[in-house]
């Protein structure tokens, strides 16, 4: 889902048809918070490729380094101890911050979170987007289902935690 995509949901979810610019005004930053508030819930996964010449310095973009992969095997992973012997050549996997969300980020700018996650973000806008109004019904609404949103994603299950051969009786 683009950013713009993601602010006409917010304001139709509003039914802001012609919105001020006072809003307008605001609704970057508060994409960029409930961005960065939901990537926390539901991580951007990124990897990037270190060949020997490579410095070994994280991506900036790097929020908690995930696993050091070599030839497709996991050499390593966080937090399970901090100093290890890196390969010559490896995959580091990790968990990134979303880009930051600006006055000048174009309409057609993907949102960097999935398309659950961003379901989140557009509730959190339209919570924050009314949370200074003097009826707090449509806040506590729109903050209640981001909540529940939240709350779907914190408790999905990243993969298979095990995997019971064949041959083995349970």
């Amino acid at each position: 889902m683009t950013y713009g995509e993601a602010k006409t949901r917010v304001l139709k979810l509003m039914d802001e048809l012609k919105p001020k610019s006072d809003l307008t005004g605001k609704l970057p930053g508060f994409f960029d918070a409930g961005q960065k508030e939901v990537a926390l819930y539901c991580p951007i996964w990124r990897t990037r490729e270190y060949e020997a010449d490579t410095p070994r310095v994280l991506p900036e973009d790097c929020l908690e380094p995930g696993a050091v992969l070599a030839a497709g095997k996991v050499v390593c992973s966080w937090p399970q101890g901090r100093s290890w012997e890196l390969p010559e050549t490896f995959t580091l996997r990790y968990q990134a911050r979303p880009k930051t969300i600006t006055e000048s980020t174009s309409e057609s700018e993907p949102l960097e979170v999935s398309e659950e996650a961003a379901q989140a973000v557009i509730l959190y806008v339209a919570a924050k987007c009314q949370e200074m109004e003097h009826d707090q019904r449509f806040f506590q609404n729109f903050f209640a289902e981001y909540q529940g949103a939240l709350a779907n994603l914190s408790d999905r299950v990243a993969g298979a935690a095990y995997v019971i051969p064949a041959e083995i009786d349970i």
